[in-house]
């Protein structure tokens, strides 16, 4: 139960991020009750209510999902599960507000912003809208947008964090005054506590103005003197304001802070660092190796270490400590004092050691880094300085390099709070009609570990998958039953992501992925079944005809294989299983096949189409036609009968008689784009190009990518001496099919009869260059093909 009521306060209270409910409302309860709701409606025949039910369920399942994985830092889960959940309900702006809460913590601030300003021009005063933009706008610098909109969102529905963000913007944005009297408002209105003036300090130590800090931090510690961290980020805010004179008062606060919480690495390793700079050596190792046992993979505890050994005359133990300092440390601007001292330290204990080879690459290296840094720091010389209400931080190098990068107010953690949340503020207590800060989602400015799945995570995130695989199954259920089946597939494949073994989830995907025509999409499902139900002749039979849909002739033979001995009476599965056997040379098999399609359907009029279109692929054209004349016999009006006696008499040059037989088809089926396609082509081919030209127009109308089209028009205008046109026709069919040799042939023509002759002779040269590659490409499959 304990376990429960957890994962219902993670979904609960992990706002902006979790989904919208309500604090009374038990989350899986809520999501059965949706479930169970559309069950019902199904059941009772009402389609359109249990659609709305089952969408409903599984944006609500999704949201649930999104904010467990949120609590746990797993970003990308969670930004997958929103942007599903937005298929279904596209104008939900709390769940857009999600989505866009969900990729601002993952990064990526571009998406964030435009799911903003979606939300915004839908309803600009929308509070969580502008709150979410006042974040973002931090998070990009543009602090007077982002007080903006904060302040639109905290007049419109107040809310601490919100609050709280605004005053940081005011800071950010040197509006020192602002903040400090809407920080004034605030404690008015929260009431006063330590905990209150630790959150005002933090805002003006990341606002840069530690003297403002320090009155905060001095404020809580009279309230609360053990109050967290706030002795440790006084000694730092001294630091930060007064630099090498406040060692002493910085080293009292730090050790004070260590009493209460002996484990913190930021007062271990600042109180050692001080420790170096008063040259107490032995309280600065004891302070920095304890820092080492609490983070093992911090850098900078090594490099004053290092120091303190160089200094004791521990000259091997100085090697180990810099070594393992240049180890860890990051290669990047902000480091490169640091490591620049290292090396140089480093390079007079290898001298100490009688190592002067070692010495001197190691002085070089301090070199290098040194000028590296003054490169830097001469390029930003006009950037941003480190200001302080009393003038400019007065930090020496030795901190400087751990106020900036390493610290929990560094240079960008004013972008980390926003993008991470407000961190859990004990001894804050709500006021009413006060929103009091959301727990954490991760704390501000620290690294973090991913937090471990509990059981009952697991537990939850099982039952929610269940329902969302069974809802989505049911819609495509739904999909399949009235024949939308181009619709149906995804519904399966979703139903089959959240719960890989849901009882006949392959057999529905595989069927209705075939009855979409989508056969590459059939075929994994329908395997997947078949191997675990090897007698289900259904799916043997879709499979086998999916394969042959894609002319994986192999497959369709090893996958009906089973059929030999009784094959079904299924003159389509016939005809394509005897084309699979002819076309992997397996003649007899066919044979009896085609002989079984024949006696089972001897007057059927589609199995003499199907038996003159195998022949045809054979090239046996005289038994082709034969077989389609019996097929036009059984039944006149049989489509597609006329246009395969087109294309044979096509592939024998016989022009005349395969226009006939396209006419006859279109009278069938007029608006056959491939038939008209087919009948321009022949007629072009006996010289009629002023005939040609409008039908393949009209071609070009109803399949505007269809490159054959193009390319006969441009060459058929360019028999009618419309250059102009034929260049346009032959520009495109090279567009859509880069590498047919016979365009650029073609394009050389034209531009050379427009007076292009460089263009004419690059497309003649390109001519040439895709013949020769075809005759090589042919002659190595002749050279490599055994008899």
């Amino acid at each position: 139960m304990r376990s429960a009521r957890a994962i219902a306060c993670i979904l609960v209270l992990a706002a902006p991020f979790a989904p919208s409910l309500l604090p009374t409302e038990d989350p899986a309860q809520a999501l059965k009750r949706g479930f169970d709701a559309a069950k019902a409606s199904l059941a009772a025949g009402n389609l359109g209510e249990a659609e709305a039910h089952y969408k409903q369920t599984i944006v609500l399942g999704l949201r649930q999902l999104a904010a467990l994985s949120l609590s746990e830092s797993q970003l990308e889960p969670a930004t997958l599960a929103l942007d599903e959940a937005l298929k279904l309900a596209p104008h939900d702006l709390d769940l857009r507000l999600d989505a866009a809460a969900a990729w601002f913590r993952r990064g990526d601030i571009k998406k964030a912003r435009e799911f903003v300003q979606g939300v915004l021009d839908s309803a600009p005063q929308k509070a969580r809208a502008q709150a979410m933009l006042g974040r973002i706008e931090i998070f990009r610098g543009d602090f007077a947008a982002a007080a903006t909109a904060l302040k639109s969102s905290v007049d419109a529905e107040f809310d601490f964090e919100n609050a709280y963000y605004l005053g940081l913007a005011h800071l950010k944005n040197k509006s020192l005054p602002e903040a400090q009297e809407w920080f004034r408002q605030l404690q008015a209105r929260m009431g006063d506590s330590a905990a209150l003036h630790v959150l005002f300090g933090r805002a003006y130590l990341i606002g840069r103005y530690p003297q403002s800090a320090i009155e905060e931090f001095r404020q809580a510690v009279k309230l609360d003197p053990q109050y967290p961290r706030a002795h440790g980020l006084l000694g730092y805010a001294y630091l930060e304001a007064v630099g090498e004179e406040a060692y002493p008062r910085a080293r009292a606060e730090f050790q004070k802070e260590l009493v209460l919480r002996p484990a913190d690495y930021y007062p271990l390793a600042l109180l050692g660092i001080a420790n170096v700079s008063l040259r107490d050596f032995p309280a600065a190792e004891s302070a920095l190796l304890r820092a080492n046992r609490v983070r093992p993979r911090e850098p900078i505890p090594y490099l004053y270490l290092g120091e303190i050994y160089s200094q004791t005359n521990r000259t091997r133990q100085a090697v180990a400590a810099l070594q393992k300092f240049i180890a860890l440390a990051p290669v990047e601007d902000v480091a490169l004092r640091d490591l620049s001292r290292a090396h140089y330290l480093l390079g007079h204990s290898f001298l100490r050691l009688g190592r002067p080879e070692d010495a001197r690459k190691e002085l070089a290296r301090s070199r290098q880094y040194r000028e590296a840094k003054f490169r830097y720091d001469a390029k930003h010389i006009f950037d941003e300085k480190r200001p302080s209400d009393q003038g400019e931080s007065r930090t020496s190098d030795r901190i400087a390099a751990l106020l900036e990068a390493g610290s929990p107010e560094a240079a960008g953690a004013a972008q980390s709070l926003v993008q991470s949340g407000l961190p859990a503020v004990p001894g804050l207590p709500p006021v009413a009609g006060v929103s009091a800060p959301a727990p954490a989602q991760s704390q501000a400015a620290l690294p973090q570990k991913t937090p471990p799945e509990t059981a009952a995570t697991r537990k939850y995130r099982a039952f929610v998958s269940e329902i969302l695989a069974s809802s989505y199954n049911d819609l495509g259920v739904m999909r399949a039953k009235a024949s939308q089946f181009a619709a149906a597939p995804e519904f399966f494949k979703q139903a089959a992501h959240w719960k890989r073994d849901l009882p006949g989830i392959d057999r529905n995907w595989g069927l209705a992925a075939y009855r979409a025509e989508l056969y590459s999409d059939a075929i994994p499902p329908l395997e997947r079944h078949l191997s675990a139900n090897p007698n289900d002749g259904f799916v043997r039979q879709l499979l086998g005809l999916s394969y042959s849909m894609l002319e994986n002739y192999a497959k369709v033979v090893d996958v009906l294989h089973p059929f030999l001995e009784h094959p079904p009476n299924d003159p389509g599965l016939l005809f394509a299983w005897g084309t699979a056997l002819v076309r992997t040379r397996q003649s007899d098999a066919a044979a009896g096949i085609f002989r079984q399609l024949l006696e089972q359907n001897a007057n059927n009029a589609s199995v003499h189409l199907l038996l003159g279109q195998a022949h045809a692929q054979q090239a046996d054209y005289s038994t082709a036609l034969t077989e389609l004349k019996i097929a036009l016999q059984l039944d006149p009006r049989l489509p597609e009968a006329h246009y395969y006696a087109g294309l044979i008499y096509l592939h024998q040059t016989e022009f005349e008689s395969a226009a006939q037989e396209f006419r006859a088809e279109l009278q069938l089926q007029p608006a056959h784009p491939l038939t008209t396609y087919h009948l321009g082509y022949a007629l072009l081919a006996e010289g009629h190009p002023e005939v040609a030209v409008p039908l393949f127009r009209d071609v070009i109308k109803a399949l505007p990518g269809y490159e054959s089209a193009h390319f006969e028009l441009g060459r058929a205008l360019l028999q009618q001496g419309d250059t102009a046109g034929a260049i346009e026709s032959l520009e495109t069919a090279r567009k859509l099919v880069p590498d047919h040799d016979a365009t650029y042939y073609q394009l050389s023509q034209a531009y050379r009869r427009a007076g292009r002759v460089q263009e004419a002779e690059e497309a003649l040269a390109t001519y040439r260059k895709l013949i020769e590659g075809s005759r090589l490409k042919k002659r190595k499959s002749l050279e490599t093909e055994k008899p």
